[in-house]
């Protein structure tokens, strides 16, 4: 029987030769712009030097972090990549600081809660194969030598008696073992309940298929809070589109602010669906006066393809133009737009135009397996699903009174609720961050006093989530406003791993960022490995002008190539996004094990 796994952490030293980064000064890249140039002296002269990413080398440097992290109940710590080895190294390090010296419990990781769960019970007691428990949860980003050895760090500080830390996971992608857990449970105490209704249910649910309604594409600019605070913003645009189906093509906006989104707007029930011709369609929000930044543009997701072209903007009725942002889509590339989508294309396209010579094009690369059977089979579950949750949940004390334990009770309660979690992100009417974001809000309040280490993506851990779809971080932020203080990681150059679409899992090398970028920024500096509080960044200098605005930073999930490296890149700003940045001049990528 499944019991509810507790959680915590410990040090003890690595016996291992550590190599240590030097504290001189990298090459400076050059700046031309004067407010990339104030915001690169105010970092340099605020940035926190780190001597090395390696755990097990003392907390001297990171001392002024005590500061930063405060009270927090939450750190969550991001990366840029998936596949990188200097981040992983740098996240152990910072668990290694906040387990030692901040007093934090417990680690949860983006995988899979129950099948990371399991690997506490290596943390905790040395009981089984840390390794094999590794490749148990299922993604190959973690299974790499870095965090094995952070593993192996966490049992010998749970044994050292310096402290105590837990392992746990987040995430609900996949329902086997919830699903077991909720039946050995039922069996042992409801077994005519889970007979007569969960088992034939839950037979059903593995079989899902992925629905198209997960992945989408975007073309997204940004207005930087200065232009839009406090104002009425209209855009519009004219779109067409051609065989949409299992989705939506249409125009959104996402007014964002230091605690993550503020105001959402789109198409709703107009959102464009099937074949139709050039058509206007507009969309107005009332920015809220705190806001940051405002994203717009255009989303498509399932089958088939949409346009857009000759898009407007008006601030309280008034055209606005911008000559960093081609609405008109004329430029040789799509000027001033964040383009990307896990399975789309976003392109120019010089055969179709509603005005001018071309427009731009979203659309699908590679087809889903019946997307339509996916998404009408998971919302057939659905209400089932949510039924034996509700059953569960109005039942804990009757199976608490006959002998259960809370705590197996509300593990299988907990379970209960990540199959559905796992419907309904099949079914498109919840995001696997809303999710995920309700799971660590989940352990924290089953561990009361207890401070939590986050590991994620970054997009993930950002205060102001996805293009069109809010973030783990934004939903966390509104849960536990200053409580949580959360960490982005971004780098200048080198290597990491990732899968090649179409091809196997390999290292790839990209060379210093452009011009312009977040990340060219950072390496301006000379400091080849820092942290900074963007909190500090004060108001009224031209070192705030610079770090409100959208600076694009890498964003590489678990697939890249050189097609997808031009939309693979987080739009910024990096002040509204994250409490706190983690540079890394130059990295490695993560060894992954044998």
């Amino acid at each position: 029987m499944s019991k509810t796994p507790s959680v915590m952490l410990t040090s003890s030293a690595l016996a291992a030769l550590c190599v240590v980064v030097p504290l001189h000064s990298v090459a400076q890249a050059p700046v031309a712009n004067p407010d990339e140039q104030a915001a690169v002296t105010w970092v340099r002269q605020n940035a926190i030097p780190l001597k090395t990413v390696e755990a097990a080398n003392g907390f001297a440097d990171m001392e002024p972090l005590d500061k930063v992290v405060g009270d927090a109940r939450i750190v969550a710590l991001g990366e840029a990549t998936h596949g990188t080895r200097d981040f992983f190294q740098l996240k152990h390090r910072m668990v290694e600081y906040l387990a030692t010296r901040k007093g934090f419990t417990i680690f949860s990781i983006e995988a899979n809660m129950p099948e990371a769960y399991r690997l506490n019970k290596f943390v905790l007691s040395g009981e089984g194969d840390p390794k094999q428990l590794l490749m148990g949860m299922y993604f190959w980003t973690w299974n790499t030598e870095e965090v094995l050895d952070m593993i192996l760090w966490m049992r010998d500080f749970n044994k050292s008696g310096k402290g105590r830390i837990e392992f746990t996971g987040f995430d609900m992608q996949t329902p086997t073992v919830p699903i077991e857990t909720v039946r050995d449970f039922l069996l042992a105490h409801d077994a005519p309940y889970y007979h007569g209704t969960v088992e034939a249910l839950f037979k059903q649910v593995p079989d899902i298929e992925q629905s198209s309604q997960q992945r989408f594409a975007v073309a997204t600019a940004n207005l930087p809070g200065s232009v839009i605070a406090g104002k009425h913003v209209t855009i519009a645009g004219y779109m067409r589109s051609e065989g949409i189906a299992d989705g939506y093509a249409g125009l959104w906006m996402n007014a964002s602010g230091p605690t993550g989104m503020l105001a959402f707007k789109n198409l709703e029930d107009k959102n464009i669906t099937g074949t139709t011709p050039w058509t206007r369609y507009e969309i107005s929000l009332d920015i809220p006066s705190n806001a940051a930044r405002l994203s717009f543009g255009a989303t498509q997701s399932g089958s088939g393809s949409a346009w857009l072209d000759s898009m407007e903007v008006k601030i309280n009725g008034q055209p606005y133009q911008d000559p960093a942002i081609d609405f008109g889509f004329e430029s040789s590339s799509p000027k001033g737009f964040y383009t990307g989508g896990e399975g789309f294309e976003v392109a120019l396209d010089k055969g179709v135009a509603q005005s001018g010579a071309q427009s731009l094009r979203l659309s699908r690369a590679s087809a889903t397996p019946k997307p339509d059977e996916s998404r009408v089979a998971a919302s057939a579950l659905l209400p089932k699903c949510g039924d034996v949750l509700k059953y569960l949940e109005q039942n804990r004390d009757r199976f608490v009174k006959a002998g259960s334990s809370e705590s197996d009770v509300d593990w299988a309660i907990q379970s209960a609720r990540l199959v559905l979690q796992f419907v309904e992100l099949k079914a498109g009417t919840r995001t696997r961050d809303e999710s995920m974001a309700d799971n660590v809000d989940w352990i924290v309040k089953h561990n009361p006093g207890a401070k939590i280490v986050l590991w994620a993506h970054n997009g993930h851990v950002s205060n102001t989530g996805f293009s069109g779809t809010g973030s783990m971080g934004s939903y966390l932020r509104k849960m536990y406003g200053k409580q949580m203080v959360n960490f982005g990681f971004a780098f200048n150059q080198g290597s990491f791993r990732a899968v090649e679409l179409g091809k196997s899992l390999h290292d790839f090398t990209v060379p210093p960022a452009p011009e312009g970028s977040l990340d060219h920024a950072m390496a301006a500096t000379g400091i080849p490995l820092f942290a900074v509080d963007l909190r500090n960044v004060p108001d009224r200098v031209p070192a705030a002008k610079w770090f409100a605005e959208a600076h694009k930073s890498r964003s590489i999930g678990s697939a890249f190539s050189d097609s997808l490296e031009p939309t693979q890149w987080s739009p910024g700003p990096a002040k509204s996004d994250f409490d706190v940045l983690l540079f890394v001049e130059k990295t490695s990528a993560a060894r992954g094990n044998p």
